[in-house]
C-alpha cells in the first residue's frame, strides 16, 4: 500500500514537472513573438535586403575574355541514354525549355540529395544514375544531378549547360550547381534546378536565365521559384511557399562558373563570371556577353 502511495505521489511529481516546462516553452515563445520584434534578422524580408545588398554591391562584372563555350551532341554514351530511360518520351514537344523541364521533373523526385556526396561515382549520367536513380540509399549531390540533366538534353540535340553559383564569403563553402537551357522561342538561356525541381519566373511568368535571376534579385524586382508543373496563379504566394528556396539561390549568386566544353563529363578547364569589386584571382575569367551569347551558329 505504501509502494502504490509513492508511485502515485512520484507520478504527480512528474505531471506537474511536464506541466511547467510546457507553460515555460509556451511563455518564451510568446515572449520572442511580443518583445523581441527589433532581433536581427528577424525575418525573411530582412535576409533578402541583406542578400541583394550583397548582389547589389557586386552587379558590374569584370572585363574578361569572349571564350567560346562548346556542346556535344554526338557522344556515344547518348543512344544508350535515350533508349534505357526514354528521354524521348518523357521530354516530349515543346519548346527547348518545355521538354527540359519535363526531363527535370521526371528525375528530380528519383534521385535523393546527399549534400555531403563524395563523387566517388564517376561524372557521367549513365553511371550516376545506375548508382543513385531510385535508390534511397545512395543520394548524390547537386553537381552530380545537375550533371544527369545536362547530359540528357544534350543527348536530345537542346543547348544546355551546368552552371555553379556562387556565394560571397570566402567562409561559405557551399555552393549550388544549375542547369541553363537554350530556348529557341524565348531566344535566351532559361535556368532549372533539378535538386529542387525549379525554374524561376518574373511577374509575368517568363521563365529566367542565371544572370536575370541575379539582376532582379539585386534590384529588388520580383521573381520566384516555381515548382515543375505548378500553376502560376498567384506568385507571390508561390514565392512565400518557396521562400527558403529563393534565399538560398539569391545567397549563392555572387559570381558564376561555367566548362568550356558541355559533353559526358566535365571538362576540367572551368571559366568564371566575376563581379568587379569580388577581390580574389581566377586563371580564367569569362565575359558578360559570351555567357548571354546564343549558342546557336548563324
Amino acid at each position: 500500500m505504501q509502494k502504490s502511495k509513492k508511485l502515485k505521489i512520484a507520478a504527480l511529481v512528474c505531471g506537474i514537472i511536464l506541466v511547467l516546462g510546457l507553460l515555460a516553452s509556451i511563455g518564451v515563445n510568446i515572449w520572442l513573438a511580443y518583445f523581441s520584434w527589433d532581433s536581427y534578422l528577424q525575418s525573411t524580408d530582412e535576409i533578402y535586403i541583406m542578400e541583394a545588398g550583397i548582389l547589389k554591391n557586386n552587379l558590374e562584372f569584370r572585363d574578361g575574355e569572349d571564350f567560346e563555350l562548346t556542346y556535344d551532341f554526338s557522344h556515344e554514351d547518348y543512344a544508350e541514354l535515350k533508349s534505357k530511360y526514354g528521354l524521348e518520351k518523357t521530354a516530349g514537344e515543346g519548346s527547348e525549355f518545355e521538354r527540359a523541364c519535363r526531363l527535370m521533373d521526371e528525375f528530380a523526385p528519383r534521385l535523393k540529395h546527399k549534400s555531403d556526396y563524395d563523387n566517388h561515382i564517376e561524372m557521367r549520367a549513365l553511371s550516376l544514375l545506375e548508382y543513385s536513380l531510385d535508390n534511397k540509399k545512395y543520394g548524390i549531390n547537386c553537381r552530380s544531378k545537375a550533371q544527369i540533366l545536362n547530359e540528357a538534353c544534350l543527348a536530345l540535340g537542346m543547348y544546355s549547360r551546368k552552371v555553379w553559383i556562387m556565394p560571397n564569403s570566402v567562409y561559405d563553402n557551399d555552393c549550388h550547381v544549375v542547369n541553363e537551357v537554350w530556348d529557341t522561342k524565348l531566344n535566351k538561356w532559361v535556368m532549372l534546378d533539378i535538386t529542387n525541381n525549379e525554374y524561376w519566373v518574373d511577374e509575368n511568368g517568363t521563365p529566367l536565365s542565371v544572370l536575370e535571376i541575379r539582376y532582379k534579385g539585386a534590384e529588388g524586382e520580383f521573381c520566384t521559384p516555381v515548382e515543375a508543373g505548378e500553376k502560376l496563379k498567384n506568385l507571390q504566394k508561390l514565392k512565400q511557399k518557396n521562400i527558403g528556396d529563393f534565399l538560398y539561390i539569391m545567397k549563392n549568386m555572387t559570381y558564376t562558373r561555367y566548362c568550356e566544353n558541355y559533353t559526358v563529363g566535365e571538362s576540367e578547364k572551368k571559366l568564371s563570371l566575376v563581379p568587379k569589386n569580388l577581390q580574389k584571382d581566377y586563371n580564367f575569367i569569362i565575359s558578360e556577353a559570351a555567357v548571354n551569347r546564343s549558342p546557336i551558329k548563324t
